[in-house]
């Protein structure tokens, strides 16, 4: 069992004081899920972004969000982790990113990945990731709506 082909598009949620200056969501860096070291800029700029199956790349992957609030490049917090191995045939996939406050200070917000379904439903294949062996951790963040 593996995919062919997934679509994963990306949507701001949270406190719309924040989302409203939100554009430009789209995929980042395919990284390592276990360390969070870049693989490929090649998903960069895409929403949604299309991974297809090349007969030799369904291993499990991460991707990073990058966005803009108020015309400033930020990327979201957390990876999106997805293994195609655990799914069949055509997928969408749909990441939700939520407004977090870093260090519990809404005055610092972010967004960071909060959920994901495929085809609409819940799947153990595709997880949001807040922790890996980065050299530089990311700094404790809380969402908020």
């Amino acid at each position: 069992m593996s995919a062919q082909t997934i679509t994963i598009t990306f949507k701001a949620t949270g406190a719309t004081a924040y989302t409203a200056n939100v554009t430009a969501l789209e995929a980042g860096n395919m990284v390592d899920p276990k360390t969070g070291q870049n693989w490929s800029t090649t998903p960069d700029g895409q929403n949604p972004y299309v991974w297809n199956n090349d007969g030799s790349n369904a291993n499990k992957f991460g991707l990073m969000a990058n966005y803009k609030y108020n015309n400033v490049e930020k990327t979201a917090f957390s990876q999106l982790v997805i293994d195609p191995t655990q799914i069949s045939g055509n997928v969408e996939i749909v990441a939700e990113l939520c407004t977090a406050a870093i260090g519990g200070d809404k005055g610092n917000t972010i967004l960071r990945f909060d959920s994901a379904t495929v085809n609409g439903e819940e799947n153990t294949a595709v997880a949001s990731v807040a922790v890996w062996g980065s050299d530089k951790p990311q700094p404790h963040s809380e969402f908020y709506k």
